[in-house]
């Protein structure tokens, strides 16, 4: 399977190896060879008294011999033990065993070592059943092969016992300098951590508005040890349009059109060995998607007017609120250019996905708008919390913080934030993000919470319900505003003197 070719590898430390070897023979050599390269290496003599060895210390690495486990299958069994009796599955008692192995201890790398005549499907069932790689025994010196496999294994072993780190801590939020401590952004920073690593690969960020794409990208930038002290830039894409938006993104000449009275850099020489995010790329006008596309795949931009290109070291980060697939299916988007931003993908969650970042958000917004409010804030209601996390709907984060600047401006007095402080759309709003079958509960829970906050009369709870119902009527409804009328038992002069009171006339005229 493997040549001739010489293998390189990094020296070893401290790797521990359990290698399971079924038959009564022990190859001294393999052993040696082993720990001249770095590794310390344990025998199991059967596949249970690996099994309990794993579960005492918890191996990083198991070399497991299958050529000799599917020889002696009876010998490497015990007909009492319930993971790996022949009854429970008589043709490869060893698969059990690397099941047990992920359940016992989840981090630990299994390389499989296979004969000569195994076949594909032995490997692929090795694999699919948690095996890390595996190594075919040949009549030469295999013993570099298995070490550079091992060592493969360990790396990977390590990666997995950081993540696992991060997700079960906050550090990973204090290096990238952003706010949470749900699991789901700890390993969204932690891959964001390792492609800031790699400064020369573009990378696309995908969310909702208002859920923090340019901060990741900033965080990116901070992380990035080839370009964190140079400049990071952003474009939003949808705001250079028109004949004047090549020239915003890769500059001009003077004189190159009217209007043109001396040079411009442009957004990608302006960024030269930094970053540039193009925020809302999705946005971007048809005509410059190509020209971006060279940019991307050779480092060159044109400016207006010129005849040389000039070379550019940018990273590109793009983010988008919208899907990108999509968009290529409709034709306003090119898919050589998706497939040259989407080399490093990040998905930012909804904040409604990711409630427990709620707390910690709250926070952060009350002490940067501190002096919004003439006294310290000591601590926050409990039950303010649950009241967000239900009102928060596809403003995200964002909305969130401009929750806290309101409840802030308008706070009456206390060191501690209450229900009362919080302003009535917000409480109202509870019934806005519900399916058709919560709404009668939400409802009750908004109207208890309004109530108890005591910011609210019975008709002024009125007025607000009623038009948020409007605003959701006239946002769902195809029809012309007779039948809406008709379907909410209405005049039409009534409904035209509702939607002006709402101030509903620009959003939904007809």
């Amino acid at each position: 399977m493997v040549g001739e070719r010489t293998l390189h590898f990094k020296r070893s430390t401290n790797s521990s190896v359990l290698w399971v070897r079924t038959s009564a023979s022990i190859n001294h050599k393999l052993i040696h060879g082993l720990e001249e390269r770095g590794f310390k290496v344990a025998c199991a003599a059967s596949l249970d008294h690996a099994l309990a060895e794993i579960n005492a210390l918890q191996y990083p690495l198991v070399l497991l011999d299958l050529a000799d486990c599917i020889a002696h299958p009876k010998k490497s069994v015990s007909q009492t033990s319930p993971i790996v009796s022949e009854k429970h599955n008589p043709e490869a008692p060893w698969l059990d065993v690397l099941r047990e192995i992920r359940r016992i201890s989840p981090v630990t790398q299994v390389v499989v070592i296979i004969s000569k005549k195994a076949d594909l499907t032995t490997c692929c069932r090795a694999v699919t059943n948690g095996a890390a790689s595996f190594v075919e025994w040949h009549d030469g010196d295999p013993i570099d092969l298995i070490a550079y496999r091992l060592a493969q294994a360990f790396h990977r072993y390590h990666v997995v016992v950081q993540v696992g780190r991060a997700l079960h801590s906050r550090d990973i939020f204090e290096e990238t300098g952003l706010t949470g401590q749900s699991r789901v952004m700890a390993k969204l920073l932690f891959q964001a951590k390792r492609a800031a690593t790699i400064s020369d690969v573009p990378i696309l960020i995908n969310g909702e508005s208002g859920t923090g794409k340019q901060l990741l990208a900033e965080a990116i930038h901070r992380m990035d040890p080839k370009r964190k002290d140079k400049a990071f830039l952003s474009v939003n894409c949808s705001a250079i349009t028109g004949s004047l938006a090549e020239s915003a993104l890769f500059g001009h000449r003077k004189g190159a059109f009217t209007g043109a009275t001396e040079d411009r850099l442009g957004y990608f020489r302006a960024a030269d060995g930094g970053t540039l995010l193009l925020d809302e790329i999705s946005e971007l006008e048809k005509p410059l998607q190509p020209k971006l596309l060279r940019v991307l795949q050779e480092g060159l931009v044109l400016p207006v007017g010129d005849d040389v290109e000039r070379k550019v070291d940018v990273r590109i980060i793009a983010s988008s609120n919208r899907l990108l697939p999509i968009l290529i299916e409709k034709g306003s988007f090119r898919i050589d250019l998706y497939q040259r931003l989407n080399v490093i993908s990040l998905n930012i969650p909804p904040l409604r996905d990711r409630v427990e970042d709620i707390p910690p958000l709250v926070q952060f917004f009350l002490k940067r708008y501190a002096s919004y409010y003439p006294y310290p804030i000591e601590s926050v209601d409990e039950n303010v919390y649950e009241v967000l996390s239900r009102s928060i709907g596809s403003g995200n984060v964002r909305e969130l913080e401009n929750a806290i600047r309101q409840i802030l401006v308008f706070k009456k007095a206390g060191n501690r934030i209450e229900l009362s402080d919080i302003p009535p759309g917000l409480l109202i709003k509870q019934t806005a993000h519900n399916t058709e079958g919560e709404i009668p509960l939400s409802l009750a829970s908004a109207v208890e919470t309004i109530i108890r906050s005591g910011r609210m009369t019975l008709s002024q709870m009125l007025e607000e319900f009623e038009g948020m119902i409007l605003a959701e009527a006239l946002a769902r409804s195809n029809t012309n505003h007779t039948q809406l009328a008709k379907q909410l038992g209405l005049s039409r002069r009534t409904l035209y003197n509702k939607i002006h009171r709402f101030n509903l006339v620009q959003s939904h005229s007809k």
